[in-house]
Order: structure tokens, then C-alpha cells, then sequence
């Protein structure tokens, strides 16, 4: 039999191969073509770059020199590099630097500088094309010092039902430098807080101005503070009336139905940050378990505010009085002990004949409980030698809920190896 070739498939097929081979062909172009266009050098503009002096405060200083102009410079910068790396470049984080430690001496000077960038950019692929300026002059006088003190004024008030507590400024005192005619007439440096409607602590960082001896405001840009601003601390409390209360312990026999308390006084006032005072809702004087509370007590207390808080007046002695009703105790001797988790290859006979057990519970099943109500458990399983050993006891009162046992015993069992 004659085989047929199916020859309509064959043009598809090679359709299908010159697609592929085209979009690899137009992919690699792509991929030149960007490849090429970001490696292809441009230049970007940096306009009004400040003038920072390195030294100004350091090595200039500790020789009583200070820059007395030039030192608001600014340099506009033509920049050159790869399109790449100039796309990254943030034009915020240019930077250019002067180092002042080689000025001597008072005078005009002359200084170079260099530029920076951030960290992420290939220092060496980015020149500088062209800058407004090459070098920076500066004049240097004598430097001479002042420290005085700084005043804040507060303007506005915290929101209602908050007060504001007393302010701190750090720094307290502001150092000045410049010569001394420009210093001679300040008085004090001034900072100015807003604290409208403020219902927390307020923090800022404030700029400072300086002001003569008549209260006269002084602009000299020629003085200066390494301290560029102070901060502000103003503590902006409220208060909160919270109660005083005791924690109690129910057991078996003393429940919380049983017993009647009062706390004079019972209430204090609270006084702090608003965010600490919504977390208290209550002062706890202490925990008490009502198993171990007598028919009739008085108890007293001082009350310490919560950490972040204070009390709004002195407080004196609290008293708690505590009535226990419809309660008694009572001593039941048992003469039945059960030994469980007896060891594999040993045998256990309790030694005590007897054990007093002291109950407490409400006083119509007191009446009625024998000891034959009570279970005493021993357990054994941690026993791995012969002997005389004093074991702790489990006690169970079956048949009366509001009995409970106060209290912790032991027996004393024997031990043998059998045979």
C-alpha cells in the first residue's frame, strides 16, 4: 500500500519556525536597544545645592575661628554618567561638602569641595560637567562665644478635662558662637509651643530665636549654634476616678455567696497619660482566699498608684471589713486510708492509724458529714525502694458540694519487697 504524506501540514509547521525565529530576533534588538540607550551618557541639572563645611564645629572651632560669610552658598551642578545611573540619582541627596580644617587664619579663603551622592550610586561613572561655581570662598573672623538661656512661650490650651504638667527643654541653655560686638546685646533664646487642644503629652522639636535685653528680636545669621532646635516636653495629663477592690478566692465550702465586704474609701483618683489611665479600671488592695477568712475581720491597706500614674490627693489608711455568714469548720478524724499505684513487685500498709481532717463548708452540711464522706488517697507511684515513707494524702468529701478541706496531709506507709 502507497504511503501518503500529508503535505498541508508542512507550511504550518514553517509558519510556526519563522514566528519563533522572528520574535528572537526582534527580542535581541529590543534588548540591544535598551541596553544601549541606558548605557548612552546624558546630564541632569542640580540646582541651589547647599554648601556644607565640614570642620565648622570641630577643628575651626577649638581655633576660635568661625566662618563670618560664605557660608549660605549655594552651587547649581550639571551632572554627566550613563542614563542608568542618572535615572537612580535622587537630586535631594547631592551633597556638597567643603573641608574647613585647612583654614589657619582670619581672612577671605578659598576652598574646594566635593560632591556626593547617595549610597546606591557608582561614584566613579557620574562627573561633574559643569558647576556655577569651582570653589567656595568664605571669610574667617575670630570666634568668639556665649551661652544664655532659652525661654518657651505656650500658646493655646490642652483640650477640655486635661492639664498640662511642667515643661522641659533640652537643651536648657543654648551656646552661641560669633564675634563678640554681634553677641554682646543677646539676652536669650526663645522657642515658641502650641499645645491647642492637646489631650497627651506633647514633644517637639522647635526652632529657636534670639532676643536682646529689652525683649527686642535679634535676626544675625551670623550667629550660630551647633543646636539647630530644642526640644519640648510637656506632659499633658487627665484624671480618672477609679475604684479600690480585693480578689477573691472561691473554694469548695467558702464561695463568694458567703461573705459581705466594704472598702472605706472605695474610690481614689487617678492622675497621668490618658492612654495609661484607659488600661486601669481598678486598684486590687490584695487577694484573698475565703477559705482562710475568720467569721468577722478588719484589714487596712495603703494604696499605691499604678506606674505611670499618680494620685490626685493623699490617701489615707483603706479599710476592708470582711463578714463570713452561714460558714463553720469542723475536725473530722479518719481511719480509712486507700494506697494506690502500689509498685510492681511490693506491697503497702499505711502506718498511721488515724488522720484529723479540718473541714470547712456551710454549717447545715457541716452537721451532717461523717467520715465516711471523706476519701484519703495515697499514691504511691513514686516509691521505687522498700521502707518506712511519709506520703502526701489526696482528700475527697463526697456528697456535700459546700464542703470543702482546708489544709494539706500526710501519712506515713510500710513499704515491702514481696517475696
Amino acid at each position: 500500500m502507497e504511503t501518503k504524506t500529508n503535505t498541508n501540514q508542512n507550511p504550518d509547521k514553517s509558519r510556526k519556525v519563522i514566528r519563533i525565529v522572528i520574535s528572537i530576533l526582534v527580542a535581541i534588538a529590543l534588548w540591544v536597544y535598551v541596553d544601549r540607550g541606558l548605557s548612552v551618557e546624558v546630564t541632569m541639572k542640580v540646582n541651589n545645592v547647599p554648601v556644607e563645611f565640614s570642620g565648622e564645629d570641630t577643628s575651626l572651632a577649638e581655633k576660635n575661628l568661625m566662618l563670618l560669610s560664605g557660608y549660605d552658598t549655594t552651587i547649581d551642578l550639571v551632572l554627566k554618567g550613563p542614563r542608568s545611573e542618572l535615572f537612580k540619582l535622587d537630586k535631594s541627596k547631592v551633597r556638597i561638602v567643603a573641608d574647613t580644617s585647612t583654614i589657619q587664619e582670619t581672612g577671605q579663603q578659598t576652598l574646594s569641595y566635593q560632591v556626593y551622592f547617595q549610597d546606591d550610586i557608582q561614584r566613579s561613572k557620574i562627573s561633574v560637567d559643569h558647576a556655577s561655581a569651582y570653589s567656595v570662598t568664605v571669610t574667617v573672623g575670630e570666634m568668639d562665644s556665649k551661652t544664655v538661656p532659652i525661654r518657651c512661650d505656650i500658646v493655646g490650651s490642652t483640650a477640655k478635662g486635661f492639664t498640662a504638667g511642667e515643661l522641659t527643654l533640652d537643651p536648657a541653655e543654648l551656646n552661641l558662637r560669633g564675634q563678640r560686638d554681634d553677641l554682646l546685646n543677646i539676652a536669650y533664646a526663645k522657642v515658641t509651643l502650641d499645645i491647642s487642644g492637646a489631650d497627651r503629652t506633647v514633644v517637639q522639636a522647635l526652632e529657636w530665636e534670639l532676643y536682646d535685653y529689652n525683649d527686642i528680636k535679634i535676626d544675625n545669621p551670623a550667629v550660630r549654634s551647633k543646636v539647630k532646635t530644642v526640644q519640648a516636653t510637656l506632659p499633658v495629663k487627665t484624671s480618672k476616678e477609679v475604684d479600690l477592690v480585693v480578689n477573691f478566692v472561691p473554694a469548695a465550702g467558702s464561695t463568694l455567696d458567703t461573705m459581705q465586704y466594704t472598702v472605706s474609701p472605695d474610690k481614689v483618683t487617678l492622675v497621668g497619660e490618658k492612654d495609661v489611665l484607659d488600661t486601669i479600671d481598678a486598684i486590687v488592695l490584695d487577694t484573698l482566699y475565703l477559705q482562710d477568712l475568720q467569721p468577722s475581720q478588719s484589714l487596712t491597706y495603703s494604696v499605691t498608684a499604678p506606674e505611670g500614674t499618680t494620685l490626685a490627693e493623699n490617701v489615707g489608711p483603706v479599710t476592708v471589713t470582711i463578714v463570713v455568714t452561714g460558714v463553720t469548720e469542723r475536725n473530722v478524724t479518719v481511719t480509712s486510708f486507700n494506697c494506690e499505684n502500689v509498685p510492681e513487685g511490693f506491697s503497702a500498709v499505711p502506718v498511721t492509724e488515724s488522720l484529723n481532717i479540718l473541714l470547712r463548708g456551710l454549717e447545715s452540711e457541716m452537721a451532717q458529714i461523717t467520715a465516711e464522706d471523706l476519701r484519703i488517697t495515697v499514691d504511691l507511684s513514686g516509691i521505687t525502694e522498700p521502707g518506712v515513707h511519709t506520703v502526701p494524702v489526696t482528700v475527697q468529701v463526697a456528697n456535700y458540694a459546700n464542703v470543702g478541706v482546708k489544709g494539706s496531709y500526710q501519712i506515713v506507709v510500710d513499704v515491702e519487697r514481696l517475696p
